[in-house]
């Protein structure tokens, strides 16, 4: 055989053993399907996608996006793996979802806010009349009597109203009227006139200031901070720890990368973000939410400082027996507490965390905005 076959030979074997070496490593490539909502806080994990780093770790991610009760339904009916959700979501669907708390990495601590028509005074109106805080807040939650709110029933927003309504002497069976609607849709019809009060999300907070209407009670006023993260399903959270490793090490990756980088990553989610919802939202409006009106721990020693930590401003359990409280004795949505062992597994999987990754995430900011 000649030199000139020879090559030719070898040149086709070298090709069939790099397609079969391509085949393998696609074959080796761990599928997750991963529920979101349109929320410029739910929506970072897409940052993943968009700079490989997902792939990088070995996981081939598919983003499923839906409404905040969508993704539970969603989540059962086994159509995605896991989902951002939050305590409050595993708390009032248990008695029919039985999801699991994977892990807590974004605190709301001032996101949540009561708007008002432009005739409702809020707090810091009140405060200016010469209220002290604790009076002012009152008075502006029982300018719910008699009104209209529109909300999201059990979820954390449906139980900010209830719950501060509550702690106010507000009856919601009778002091005023809850008409039930996702965000999206509950933003349109108070828009449109439907209601005097309204509370959804971040993107539809905006929307709602931009057109005129205002926040009169925001944030740790109204209950204790939500706390999103990861759920998925018992079955799936045993079966797959080193997948749900990996999307958490993707997670870190992505806050940090946006701390460094806000416009950059802002411009990302928003393109997303207001398609789905036309919100508007802005850069600089992104900007301002960002580690402003909720927070994003940059790795585990500040999940363990704030969440994990009794001591901590957004501790967990605190967060766990107010939502548990509030479904069974104050809504009624299910009919005893619900256990944290074998439900919030939030501790085990950061210990598993760290172990996986060492001191790898203390130097997180720097590979961040690396492609390398």
């Amino acid at each position: 055989m000649s030199g000139i076959a020879v090559r030719r030979v070898l040149l086709t074997l070298l090709v069939a053993l790099l397609a079969i070496a391509g085949v393998q490593a696609q074959d080796e490539m761990v599928s997750v399907r991963y529920g979101v909502s349109p929320f410029q806080d739910t929506l970072l994990p897409i940052l993943g996608q968009e700079f490989g780093w997902y792939a990088e770790e070995g996981l081939d991610v598919e983003f499923v996006i839906l409404g905040w009760q969508a993704v539970q339904e969603a989540l059962a009916a086994g159509e995605v793996d896991v989902a951002i959700n939050n305590i409050t979501s595993v708390i009032a669907t248990y008695d029919a979802f039985e999801f699991v708390y994977v892990y807590g990495f974004n605190i709301f601590d001032a996101g949540t806010a009561l708007m008002a028509k432009p005739e409702f005074k809020s707090v810091e109106e009140f405060e200016a009349e010469g209220m002290e805080r604790e009076d002012a807040v009152n008075a502006a939650l029982r300018q719910m009597e008699g009104r209209t709110v529109v909300t999201t029933g059990n979820t954390d927003m449906g139980q900010a109203v209830i719950g501060s309504a509550e702690k106010v002497g507000l009856d919601p069976d009778s002091d005023f009227t809850i008409i039930d609607l996702n965000p999206d849709e509950g933003l349109a019809a108070f828009l449109a006139g439907t209601g005097d009060f309204y509370l959804g999300g971040i993107p539809q907070r905006v929307r709602a200031t931009a057109e005129g209407y205002k926040p009169i009670v925001v944030g740790a006023d109204l209950a204790i901070p939500p706390l999103n993260g990861i759920i998925t399903t018992p079955d799936y959270a045993a079966e797959n720890q080193e997948t749900l490793l990996k999307l958490l090490h993707v997670w870190f990756r992505i806050v940090n990368f946006v701390e460094e980088n806000t416009d950059e990553g802002a411009m990302i989610i928003l393109d997303t973000l207001n398609s789905q919802t036309g919100s508007n939202m802005t850069v600089e409006g992104f900007k301002e939410y960002w580690q402003g009106y909720e927070h994003y721990p940059l790795n585990p020693s500040e999940i363990e400082r704030d969440i994990l930590s009794e001591d901590g401003y957004s501790y967990w359990k605190a967060r766990w027996d107010y939502t548990n409280n509030f479904f069974v004795n104050v809504s009624g949505v299910i009919s005893e507490p619900v256990p944290t062992e074998g439900v919030f597994l939030m501790e085990e999987i950061h210990a598993a965390y760290v172990e996986a990754y060492g001191d790898m995430y203390d130097d997180m900011s720097d590979d961040a905005g690396s492609d390398e």
